[in-house]
């Protein structure tokens, strides 16, 4: 990973490398940094995978990737990611994923996954996500009925 030094902070918690000048593969030694908190990766020049170990990051609440080249799936690893309240990946290439990763994120208040290749239907048991404010799954192959159990999202305001 090359990057120039411009808006770049990595360690302790958080990590911020958006429009930074990062580019190329996440690191397999990223995979030892455990106890992030927020990652915010947008609008770099990064070419990869999304990667499996980013599911172990068990802490994190914040996690946002697009205007990137990164590469489907979402690995199905991320249903770990169950303190997960924002959630925001866009703009995927290559392989389509199902929303089965999101099952227990029930923290979750802004949901994006953007023209992120999702195929088959959105789950009913999205319906029991009651901090959900934010769900938008624009630009994907969904089929299917959207669900009733929609609707008993009290502070949902944008769908």
């Amino acid at each position: 990973m090359s990057y120039e030094n411009r808006n770049f902070f990595i360690g302790g918690l958080n990590s911020y490398i958006d429009n930074s000048g990062v580019s190329g593969e996440i690191p397999p030694t990223f995979a030892n940094l455990r106890n992030l908190i927020k990652v915010w990766a947008y609008d770099c020049a990064l070419t990869c995978k999304i990667l499996e170990f980013i599911g172990n990051w068990n802490k994190l609440t914040a996690l946002r990737f697009g205007g990137n080249s990164l590469e489907g799936p979402i690995p199905s690893s991320f249903s770990n990611l169950t303190l997960l309240e924002k959630l925001q990946i866009t703009d995927l290439n290559n392989v389509n994923s199902s929303l089965d990763f999101i099952k227990n994120m029930k923290n979750l208040t802004y949901l994006s996954l953007r023209n992120a290749l999702i195929n088959g239907s959105i789950p009913s048991y999205i319906g029991k996500y009651k901090s959900l404010q934010t769900l938008d799954l624009s630009f994907n192959n969904l089929s299917g009925q959207i669900p009733s159990a929609l609707s008993s999202i009290d502070p949902l305001t944008q769908l």
